[in-house]
């Protein structure tokens, strides 16, 4: 559902923030309109939509709610209408399964969000990237990309993993298909999966305070090395190193050892 309407300029490249209000896509979106961009950001809280738009005025805003499918799909033909050169799918939702029991809502909301409208938005930007690639004779020098917002927790193959892992390591397995398939017409695509980002999001999730956080980093270092994996045109692009190289180690422990230590650790019953 669209929220406020402004004419993109046909002058300068556009980009789409998925989950762009808030956090590290609000920061992304702020990134590429000091690089000259037009930016459009999708979200789905009026409060941050209404002051993005009275600090933001130039920038492109879009009400929805990512869950709702039909409300998604509306957005997304909306969208159609406008040419743009990148999007980013930035949205995501978390519950900590080691200290709440998954409710239904909870549920519904991780799978919704962190997979299933992710799929229905790749899909859609994918078909809107190859009709212009088409259509204007894009070669190697396209700068036509779709990049997704993963996380280090899916690089890791373990037992007992969340949903929210299951459902990251799903987004980084669908963004590597989508670069396979789009490469001949000459579409990058890139996913990024990052420790953790003191954002407010995980501030509020850890009561104001997140520096407990193992190898925590800055937004603006995230901003900083997420533009740096799209430029060089990483793959799958993992930091900070320190965390690299820990969820390495594990992914090449002995399966039996990995489920003894994890079964110690998480509250798993099953």
């Amino acid at each position: 559902m669209k929220n406020a309407t402004k004419p993109a300029s046909i002058d300068k490249p556009h980009i789409i923030v998925v989950g762009g209000t808030s956090g590290l896509g609000l920061a992304l979106a702020l990134h590429h309109q000091a690089l000259g961009w037009q930016v459009s950001v999708v979200g789905h809280s009026t409060a941050k939509i209404d002051r993005l738009n009275s600090q933001h005025p130039n920038i492109i805003t879009y009400c929805c709610d990512l869950t709702d499918n039909a409300q998604t799909q509306s957005l997304l033909e909306s969208l159609s209408n406008i040419s743009f050169q990148r999007v980013i799918y930035s949205a995501g939702s978390y519950t900590n399964e080691r200290v709440h029991h998954l409710s239904q809502a909870d549920s519904d909301q991780m799978l919704a969000i962190n997979l299933q409208a992710f799929e229905q938005v790749f899909r859609w930007a994918s078909e809107q990237l190859k009709h212009q690639s088409c259509a204007l004779d894009i070669n190697e020098n396209s700068s036509l990309s779709l990049i997704c917002i993963a996380s280090i927790a899916g690089t890791m193959d373990y037992p007992y993993a969340s949903l929210y892992a299951k459902s990251k390591r799903a987004m980084i397995a669908t963004a590597s298909a989508y670069r396979a398939a789009l490469a001949p017409y000459y579409i990058q695509v890139n996913c990024i999966a990052s420790g953790y980002i003191d954002t407010q999001a995980l501030r509020d999730l850890n009561n104001d305070d997140a520096s407990h956080k193992p190898f925590i980093i800055k937004t603006q270092t995230a901003v900083e090395k997420i533009m740096q994996a799209i430029d060089k045109d990483i793959e799958l692009a993992i930091f900070p190193r320190s965390m690299r190289c820990i969820t390495r180690a594990i992914n090449h422990l002995p399966k039996p050892l990995l489920n003894w230590i994890l079964r110690s650790k998480l509250d798993k019953t099953t």
